[in-house]
């Protein structure tokens, strides 16, 4: 219980705005960058200069709209170590497997180098009975499915980056919520099972839950494959902040996170350590970063740890066999 207060509560940020290093000739992808969190994180890695960010939605309108908004009101550094900052579009949907290819392709075309990967967007509270494009249910396809062929297209440029660049510098970032540390999901995080047609949970906290404690499952696989290449791959919570995402949550549910939610601006301090802070290392890889940054989870659930773990460790092998779920369900989309 003291590790789910101690999200609900968090103490101060370690890593603001104010401790962004330099971003000098770097690029980096934040995923929904167009809103929310990701909006104010983008902000905040403009305004330090000199780098540049391809805000990646599935709207090229609402992208569009993001960027002269941030160029109106966020003040960016012109100095000559810091140039500005290039703000890019990237129109990709995730829920929707065959935009994925052409999104990355288009990406790649563009540039020579990747340094972070922002795994950022995600749904929440989709009505019962939603699916994706192709037929998933809607918070898994869109919240691991369409990320993990995101990213498994990327990697090869990310090894790329970080075979020049300074180790552990070069980052994959995925999220999660505190969801996972309720009773709201299945035993072990994710249930395979219920994947399947016609299988999928009429709970929309269940289906929301397995598709947070997939994202971790993901950062850790990540990890094992690429640790040794000098990429970090971990998980962060952004904490709980005031956005649009909570719209759909009743009005009693509403009253009672209301004393726990924080302004937006808050989220992406968790995300800017998780990205750029030294302090970060492929040590962690793998690891859960606790909101407001600064720190890693203090107690995961028992079951999900376990799922992190190989048969081989004597354990459940989920992680494992969540990975090899999503490269088959992903692969007759990888262009």
């Amino acid at each position: 219980m003291g590790a789910f207060w101690s999200q609900l509560l968090p103490p101060r940020p370690v890593f603001t705005e104010a401790n962004i290093p330099s971003l000098g000739g770097r690029v980096f992808i934040v995923t929904g960058g167009n809103a929310a969190i990701g909006l104010e994180l983008v902000k905040m890695l403009y305004a330090k200069g000199g780098c540049t960010i391809y805000i990646a939605s599935r709207s090229a309108t609402k992208i569009s709209a993001a960027i002269s908004d941030i160029k109106s009101i966020v003040p960016t550094s012109t100095t000559t170590t810091s140039p500005p900052t290039h703000l890019k579009p990237l129109i990709v949907d995730f829920s929707d497997l065959t935009t994925i290819s052409l999104a990355t392709s288009t990406f790649l075309a563009q540039v020579s180098r990747l340094d972070i990967l922002w795994n950022n967007a995600g749904i929440a509270q989709a009505p019962p009975g939603s699916t994706t494009t192709q037929g998933f249910e809607a918070h898994m396809g869109t919240n691991c499915l369409g990320p993990h062929l995101f990213t498994q297209l990327l990697l090869p440029l990310l090894i790329k980056t970080a075979s020049h660049a300074p180790s552990s510098t070069v980052r994959v970032i995925f999220t999660s919520s505190q969801i996972i540390d309720t009773a709201a999901g299945p035993p072990g995080g994710v249930s395979l099972a219920e994947q399947a047609p016609g299988a999928h949970p009429t709970d929309k906290n269940r289906t929301y839950s397995a598709s947070k404690a997939g994202n971790w499952f993901l950062a850790s696989e990540v990890d094992k494959r690429v640790r040794t290449d000098g990429i970090v791959s971990i998980v962060q919570n952004p904490g709980n902040v005031s956005t649009k995402g909570w719209d759909p949550v009743s009005a009693f549910a509403k009253l009672l996170i209301a004393p726990f939610l924080y302004d937006a601006k808050m989220g992406p301090y968790t995300e800017l350590w998780a990205g750029l802070s030294e302090e970060v290392t492929t040590h962690d890889g793998g690891k859960y970063a606790v909101p407001w940054g600064g720190r890693w989870h203090p107690g995961p659930k028992e079951d999900v740890l376990q799922a992190l773990k190989t048969v081989e460790e004597g354990s459940t092998g989920g992680a494992e066999k969540f990975w090899d779920w999503c490269e088959t369900e992903t692969l007759p989309y990888a262009g």
